[in-house]
């Protein structure tokens, strides 16, 4: 925290800007600890509380524009390039997408509240070719938002408390430290063995697409589902000759009506 107070009182406005910027286009940077403890130097007159709201809200709204424009220019593999980033990769674009399919364009009022949907969305409303103009004005709106919660609350309780903050975590720093490390390395080990698991079980019982030929040629009776997304879906309506349809809300009853004695293989690409 002392690193963030110096930085900040040193570089002002520029570090405020670059860190929600960078934040924005996918960094695991503080950015909603840049803007409290902004929004407390604003409280105290060394900052402009409206120029430290403005930079956060047009660095917001460039990162996310960039990724917007990725998403209309270069599609769907924007988005696996975003969640190759993630721990969880496999369910990072259905949370989105299911955000998304509840919410529809609104869901960018709160997207910044929710880190990973954050970053997903922009690429995501490119893809689908929402129009520019609709999704800036969402954008522009949950930015403001999200950025005058965040420098209110540290307009609020002001850079005293802020800096009683920094010298409580002074001295545990030492047990916070180690305790934030040990818990990181566990959830990540966590979630490195369990995708290891889940592609080393698909190498097992997956198909690649000749095999999958080579069987429908060679006769075998194959039931074929689509378990793709809606907005996959959407993007690209076509499916493979003679599968059905398998979405995230179709396959309970699926699983009842399925003939048992058939192979079943299901794809979502």
């Amino acid at each position: 925290m002392s690193d963030v107070l110096g930085l900040l009182l040193r570089y002002g406005y520029l570090m405020i800007f670059g860190v929600i910027l960078l934040e924005n286009l996918g960094l695991p940077l503080p950015g909603i600890v840049i803007l409290i403890v902004g929004g407390a130097f604003a409280a105290t007159g060394q900052l402009s509380i409206w120029l430290v709201m403005l930079l956060a809200i047009l660095a917001a709204l460039l990162g996310d524009t960039i990724w917007y424009t990725l998403g209309r220019w270069r599609g769907r593999p924007v988005l696996t390039l975003l969640c190759q980033l993630s721990l969880n990769p496999d369910t990072c674009v259905g949370t989105t997408e299911r955000f998304f399919l509840r919410y529809g364009m609104p869901t960018l009022l709160f997207a910044k509240f929710l880190p990973g949907v954050n970053t997903v969305t922009p690429p995501l409303l490119g893809i689908l070719r929402a129009r520019l103009g609709m999704f800036l004005a969402y954008d522009l709106a949950g930015a403001l938002l999200f950025t005058a919660v965040a420098v209110g609350l540290g307009y609020t309780v002001g850079l005293e408390v802020v800096r009683q903050a920094q010298a409580a975590a002074s001295r545990m720093s030492l047990w916070l430290g180690w305790g934030a490390l040990t818990l990181g390395l566990v959830y990540v080990g966590c979630r490195v063995y369990i995708r290891l698991k889940v592609r080393r079980a698909l190498r097992t019982v997956g198909l690649t697409p000749e095999e999958l030929w080579q069987r429908q040629a060679g006769g075998n009776t194959l039931v074929l589902i689509d378990v793709r997304t809606p907005l996959a879906v959407r993007e690209q309506p076509e499916r493979i000759p003679g599968a059905m349809r398998g979405g995230h809300e179709e396959l309970d009853g699926l699983a009842e009506t399925l003939p048992r004695e058939h192979t079943i293989v299901t794809y979502c690409v």
